[in-house]
This record gives C-alpha cells, sequence and structure tokens, in this order.
C-alpha cells in the first residue's frame, strides 16, 4: 500500500494542519498563543520562531544580502524576494490591474494596499509617537525605524555611508559607485560603467560618436 502522506497532525483552534507534531506545536505558540520566546541579543526584537530570529539577524544587523539581481544592482537577503524583484520589475509580471486607475503590480495583496491607501484614502496605521499616519504597516514601520529611532541599518558595501531604507542604499549604490563598480552597463569604446542604459547612451553620444551613425546599445551585466 502507497504510504499515507496527508498531514496526521491538526490544530485544534484552527484548520492548520502539519505532517509533524513539532511543525503543529510551532505553529499553537507562535499563532495562537502569541509567544515570542526568541529574543535578539542585539536589539529589542522578539520572534516567535528560531528561523525568525536568525533570519532578522542575517538582515538587519549582519547585513547581509546574498541574493543578488542578475540584471541590476538590487540584493536582497531572501531567494524569494529576488524572485519577486526579477518578475516584476524585469519581466514586468505586473498581472493584478487596478480597476481604479492603469497601476499594475505583481502581487494581489500590494494591489489591495494600493486601493486601500490610494482610492479609499484609508490611513489605518497611526504612529505611537507623532500625529503621523499610514496606509501600509510597512511605511509605518519605516517610519518609526527612520524618523523616531534614528536607525540606518542599511550601509553601503562600496563607501560605508548608511541608509535607513534598503531601496535608498541600492539607489546611493547605483548613482554613486555603479560607474566604476563590477555591476551596471558597460561601454564597449573605454570600458566605463554606468548605472542605467540611458546614462550609457548619453555617454557614447556625448563621448564616442562625434556625429557618427547612432550605435546600438546592448545591456551587459557583470557579477
Amino acid at each position: 500500500m502507497p504510504k499515507d502522506k496527508k498531514p496526521k497532525h491538526a490544530c485544534l483552534q484552527c484548520d492548520f494542519k502539519a505532517g509533524r507534531a513539532d511543525y503543529l506545536r510551532t505553529h499553537v505558540r507562535v499563532v495562537h498563543e502569541k509567544r515570542k520566546d526568541h529574543v535578539c541579543p542585539q536589539c529589542d526584537a522578539a520572534f516567535g520562531a528560531a528561523g525568525q530570529l536568525n533570519r532578522h539577524v542575517r538582515t538587519v544587523h549582519e547585513q547581509r544580502r546574498d541574493h543578488v539581481c542578475p540584471h541590476c544592482a538590487a540584493a536582497f537577503a531572501q531567494a524569494s524576494n529576488l524572485t519577486s524583484h526579477v518578475r516584476t520589475v524585469h519581466e514586468e509580471g505586473k498581472d493584478h490591474a487596478c480597476s481604479q486607475c492603469d497601476a499594475a503590480f505583481g502581487h494581489a495583496s500590494t494591489l489591495r494596499n494600493h486601493v486601500r491607501a490610494v482610492h479609499e484614502q484609508r490611513r489605518d496605521h497611526t504612529c505611537p509617537q507623532c500625529d503621523a499616519a499610514f496606509g501600509r504597516a510597512g511605511t509605518l514601520r519605516t517610519h518609526v525605524r527612520t524618523v523616531h529611532e534614528q536607525r540606518r541599518d542599511h550601509a553601503c558595501a562600496a563607501c560605508g555611508a548608511a541608509f535607513g531604507e534598503s531601496s535608498n542604499c541600492t539607489r546611493h549604490l547605483r548613482n554613486a559607485h555603479m560607474a566604476t563598480s563590477a555591476y551596471g552597463e558597460k561601454c564597449d569604446v573605454c570600458d566605463k560603467r554606468f548605472g542605467s542604459l540611458a546614462k550609457l547612451d548619453a555617454h557614447i553620444k556625448r563621448i564616442h560618436q562625434q556625429g557618427l551613425p547612432p550605435m546600438r546599445v546592448t545591456p551587459r551585466y557583470a557579477l
């Protein structure tokens, strides 16, 4: 007889089912008991599971971004975030279109947040330290972390400049360092690199063409 692979451990408080008893115990402890037994040794953050704490330490305190985009300078702590970035930014996989405007998103949850924040003008997430209110919980967390806690957790690997948001750090890296780094668009004439095809195209027209016919600009990504 084929082995029964159906989950055997069912939660008595919801529909969750697990294949192992320890997975079920973790679920009950984290979801229903709201326990956060795993405390970060470097800050006050606490988590319900050891894996969450390890990820926090790795991404926040160790600043590890092991998953690098093959198309741009963006780097991510988790492979799933890189996959999402490539699909939505470079492959333009934005299948969730807003019915009230032309905006489109890669995830249904992002679309829901957009509708609540932009069209319904909801500001359900209020800062406990000032009067600021936001449409997204993540925006509130960023506000508290960067404005009230003055945290600058995202450091530039090239010069050490620190930023409150990873997107600002990525933008700084692209604008300030990509012309000489291993990332970016490479000029075939002088080997100089640029943060975008538009900048490379402008460089070629200004420096190398000098009245010659237009050159074809081909993206090159070196890691």
